[in-house]
């Protein structure tokens, strides 16, 4: 069980990036679970890993400290649950997730851990993810 995250499950891509926040797009969905709002994209094509990408609104959180502490949970959290899911429920994940933290105050770890492992078992139930907005 490796606990890592690569530089290849980060998304840093622009353009995957912008196609992920377009109002319009009719291949990206969009789930909720609170504090995070979870856009991703299905596609044909799977790769190993999805890659994914963290955003803390700066209208909310003002100080770099606070987004990046969110910020350092949030893939923390991800690196822990991530090989709980890894085999065949790993195929069912999307290609691209963006976690966009909706809360207003800094939640604990603990509760920011408890609400990634019900994200990643959202995903790896639900076969047609594909349908969902």
């Amino acid at each position: 069980m490796k606990f890592t995250f690569p530089k290849s499950e980060r998304l840093t891509q622009k353009k995957i990036i912008d196609s992920l926040f377009q109002k319009d797009s009719q291949i990206v969905s969009q789930r909720f679970f609170y504090p995070f709002r979870v856009l991703y994209r299905c596609s044909d094509l799977k790769s190993e890993s999805p890659q994914i990408l963290i955003s803390v609104p700066k209208r909310k959180f003002k100080k770099a400290v606070d987004r990046n502490l969110i910020k350092r949970r949030t893939r923390e959290a991800y690196r822990l649950t991530k090989p709980e899911f890894q085999g065949l429920a790993y195929n069912k994940l999307p290609d691209i997730m963006g976690f966009i933290y909706i809360g207003t105050d800094i939640e604990s770890f603990e509760l920011i851990q408890k609400k990634m492992h019900q994200i990643f078992t959202a995903f790896t139930k639900n076969e047609n993810l594909k349908n969902e907005v």
